[in-house]
């Protein structure tokens, strides 16, 4: 809860303008709306009196005050509707930027053990939360507080045992509320963790569609669905039975303070000292109150709700491990492209597991300009060095380095803005192919057109309705992967990146358009630094060097040639491609 209310607490500072216009505004409506009692009990003497034109004064006299008074509310009310959607709507934007903010400061390795939609439901519900906290506070709490100590004042001014029993009364209710609150959230919480669940199978379900239909997968994924969705219902049932269980005790608790009231005056009536005014003034006031305690009573339950919903997303914000900026980091420029690996170690550190070893003492110079290419089997450490690479994964020991200078001494977007990636699966954006091209960066048409051309993606973004302005869809559905993969090496070369990394950069691609691709690749890394992940051994003839990596060790290197003339774990591999006609 810290993490909750230091952030709602940010957004209140940053709109307390609007804020302190909301208390003022609230504190005149229920200062104002519970001294209107006061003059209606004047107005129930006047009429049990006998007419007379003083009476008559005194009654017309007290209906103009009430006026005024509810003249005054509604003014305030007004002044509360300017000052509530800058607050709350205001409010809630800032959280979302700031949700946003906190996400994209994870790391990698975050994203890849959460479900997207979960992590889009727990922002949402953090940042809308706020608007329920708030309204709750000011309209239930704020205004409750001010109503019941104008309330406690009149009974005491009026009767004073009557003020005690009902300061008495106001206690126990509100303790009853929150205490009872307090323990039902662990149900709250529990039935927003499992939403969140079934938001992850939506997501999980949704953005793997072509799987889902091509492999038939309808009923299993519905199945799924289902017994996530039961979950939810399961939990939401206990927790609406202990609500409304609350409701009852509080039923309970206002009948008793009304009917004990309205006893205790039949009891000083029958001893004449009680007049029908105070009857009409203890009612009105009793009336109101009741109403309002009842709601605060009914609406905290939403509080709890609303904070459990928030407590996810809190977990996020609370997270150490970020991604952040050496402190002596500059944005330096890669002149060269030289890269060093010195004796890195790196282990992978799973969940409640020991860490796994894939790197230890690993060491690699890669000159400036040299095309290298990686190849091994599956767990051989491949992705993990283009992952060190991007610094999406740090190593427990050892250093790498861009032309002499340590990774850790770039800035992250520096250092990242100077290698380009292309990957085997492109991941695009779900905007224009102009977008997904030039990455929000403004450019002109003739470099648009220039990259196409180079990528070879020119000729079938010209074949489409919209050109250049075509939606692709989820993560670039609407285009094959040919496709996908021709508009990310496209991205490259508007880049121009010192250093470039491959991962299989022409796996989707037929044997023609590979042979032209590769042509518009060989133009891309010329005078670059490049690295080339491939299991197609036919892509990486022409490479400068080759590393053949096996559980995080570099077992063999050299050029094909020399490689073949080892007669080691690459001549082995040659040998299966070509005997089973993989090559071109």
């Amino acid at each position: 809860m810290d993490i909750l209310f230091k952030e709602y607490c940010k957004v209140v500072w940053q709109k307390k303008g609007y804020f302190l216009m909301a208390l003022f505004a609230l504190g005149c409506s229920i200062t104002l709306d519970l001294s209107a009692p006061l003059y209606y009990k004047n107005i129930a003497n006047g009429l049990a009196l006998p007419y007379s034109d003083a009476t008559l004064a005194l009654l017309l006299d007290n209906l103009k005050t009430i006026a005024f008074i509810y003249a005054g509310v509604w003014v305030s009310w007004r002044l509360l509707e300017i000052a509530i959607v800058p607050l709350d709507g205001g409010g809630i934007n800032l959280l979302e930027k700031r949700c946003f903010d906190i996400l994209k400061q994870q790391k990698y390795a975050f994203f890849e053990d959460r479900f997207s939609g979960s992590l889009i439901k727990q922002a949402n519900r953090f940042s809308r939360s706020f608007e329920t906290i708030m309204d709750w506070f000011l309209f239930q709490f704020y205004m409750n507080i001010i109503a019941i100590i104008i309330s406690f004042t009149l009974f005491y001014q009026q009767q004073p045992d009557f003020a005690f029993y009902f300061l008495l009364w106001v206690v126990l209710f509100i303790g009853w509320n929150i205490g009872f609150s307090l323990w039902k959230m662990r149900f709250d919480q529990a039935v927003a963790e499992a939403d969140s669940i079934v938001g992850g199978g939506y997501s999980d379900a949704i953005s793997n569609i072509f799987i889902v239909k091509s492999f038939a997968l309808e009923y299993k994924e519905q199945h799924l669905i289902n017994k996530a969705s039961d979950r939810v219902y399961q939990k939401k049932k206990i927790a609406w039975f202990f609500t409304f269980f609350s409701f009852a005790i509080q039923g309970l608790m206002t009948f008793g303070i009304e009917l004990f009231f309205v006893y205790l005056m039949i009891q000083k009536w029958r001893l004449g000292t009680f007049e029908v005014g105070l009857f009409v003034l203890f009612q009105s006031i009793m009336i109101i109150l009741i109403q309002r305690l009842w709601e605060f009573g009914r609406n905290i339950r939403t509080l709890f709700t609303a904070l459990a919903d928030a407590s996810e997303m809190s977990e996020v914000f609370r997270q150490q491990d970020i991604e952040a900026d050496h402190p002596a980091a500059q944005p330096h420029t890669i002149q060269h492209g030289q890269i060093d690996f010195n004796h890195i170690h790196f282990s992978y550190k799973p969940d409640n597991a020991h860490p796994i070893s894939l790197f230890n003492d690993f060491s690699l110079h890669i000159k400036a300009g040299e095309k290298i290419a990686l190849i091994g089997h599956s767990g051989s450490g491949k992705s993990t060095l283009t992952k060190l690479l991007f610094r999406f994964l740090e190593p427990q020991q050892g250093d790498l380095c861009f032309d002499g200078i340590a990774a850790q001494h770039f800035t992250l977007q520096a250092l990242r803005q100077q290698i380009s990636m292309v990957p085997q699966q492109p991941e695009l954006f779900h905007r224009s192919i102009r977008d997904n091209i030039s990455l929000g960066d403004p450019i002109s048409d003739e470099q648009l057109l220039d990259v196409a051309q180079k990528a070879r993606c020119l000729d079938f973004i010209q074949a489409l309705p919209e050109g250049f302005d075509t939606l692709v869809g989820e993560r670039g559905v609407k285009l094959s992967g040919g496709e996908r993969q021709r508009i990310a090496i496209a991205r490259a070369f508007l880049e121009d990146a010192p250093i470039v990394i491959l991962d299989e950069a022409t796996s989707a691609l037929d044997s023609l358009t590979e042979k032209q691709i590769q042509v518009a690749i060989f133009e891309l890394i010329k005078d670059k630094t490049a690295l080339v992940i491939a299991h197609r051994l036919s892509t990486i003839l022409s490479m400068d060097r080759i590393i053949v990596l096996e559980q995080g060790r570099i077992i063999e290197q050299g050029n094909h040639q020399e490689l073949l003339n080892l007669h080691g774990q690459y001549y082995a591999m040659w040998q299966h491609q070509s005997s089973h006609f993989i090559i071109d």
